[in-house]
């Protein structure tokens, strides 16, 4: 009786007991990892396969574009900083301001496409953003990237340390993952879950799902442009391949490894692709194929992704 009880208890608030064990996981990540940058990439990324969760996984819209929304996130930050000599705050700010704006017209085109239709207007778009920042060096760095981006201290706090800058985006991570749950959670995300499993019936009960589809696109897009801004901060530049295609498709490998429509499970497919990334670079140039063959795998033997796997076992 008290272990079936103890059982239906953890039924009943699964979301609290995973957020804690994650926010234990980050805090003790730069003691856990070979060198703390790492631990700073696999929280930046975490975020970033959590906001293209909310896309994919709940409302079963398979974008290739977030590409776009993650670099102009550090591409806004960085321009902020080299050209503008802004406070910190201020940089990240316009960096993720100008990922929310971007999305409006973008989702609003796109949204109106379904299935590998919408993914290809999103490719476009991204690759739009990308060609746009190649040619635009004065600005932007073009092929070379935009190099030699500070990090202003916040007040008192200085972020040169990489264990410091790394718990200044812990905080926002974790503020991230809170707001992110509160959305998944209400009214509005039970919305675009029913939406995602049945898209007709939700549209003749008087779901305008449209707007639905746009507004999560939007707020994916914000929390996207959030990673890329931390993501200049952590290399003190912005590579043009942040807004190349390819990350779109990692982020998008990351969720489905980590586990769609569970917020929390792309964190630790972004974690876990991140360091099995950096270990077999380590040793081989071939890594983009040893990991593509442990992608199949992962997806043959872990239906429900690393989250549902767990939950299964315990």
């Amino acid at each position: 009786m008290i272990m079936q009880a103890l059982m239906d208890k953890i039924r009943e608030a699964p979301s609290r007991y995973i957020v804690s064990i994650l926010i234990i996981l980050f805090i003790l990540l730069p003691f856990l990892t070979p060198y703390t940058a790492l631990a700073s990439e696999m929280l930046i990324f975490a975020l970033f396969a959590m906001a293209y969760d909310i896309v994919l996984g709940y409302s079963g819209m398979l974008s290739f574009g977030h590409a776009a929304f993650f670099g102009l996130g550090a591409y806004g930050t960085g321009i902020m900083l080299v050209h503008l000599k802004a406070p910190l705050f201020i940089a990240i700010l316009v960096g993720v301001i100008l990922s929310f704006i971007a999305a409006w017209p973008i989702g609003y085109l796109s949204i109106r496409r379904r299935g590998i239709y919408f993914a290809m207007v999103t490719l476009a778009f991204a690759q739009m953003f990308y060609f746009i920042a190649f040619k635009w060096t004065a600005l932007t760095g073009g092929d070379d990237g935009l190099q030699r981006i500070p990090r202003p201290p916040v007040g008192p706090i200085r972020l040169e340390s990489e264990l410091t800058l790394y718990y200044f985006i812990f905080i926002f991570v974790v503020a991230s993952m809170l707001l992110g749950l509160r959305i998944v959670n209400s009214p509005f995300g039970k919305t675009l879950q029913a939406m995602r499993e049945n898209e007709n019936r939700a549209r003749s009960i008087g779901f305008n799902i449209w707007q639905f589809k746009l507004f999560a696109f939007v707020i994916s897009a914000f929390f996207s442009g959030l990673a890329g801004s931390f993501y200049a901060l952590l290399l003190n530049y912005v590579p043009l391949g942040s807004m190349h295609w390819a990350n779109s498709g990692e982020v998008v490998m990351m969720t489905i490894v980590g586990g769609m429509g569970t917020l929390f499970g792309p964190m630790l497919g972004a974690i876990a692709v991140i360091l099995l990334r950096d270990i077999i670079g380590a040793y081989t140039e071939s890594w983009n194929l040893i990991m593509g063959i442990l992608f199949m795998a992962a997806v043959l033997s872990f239906r429900r992704g690393i989250l549902g796997f767990l939950k299964e076992r315990l």
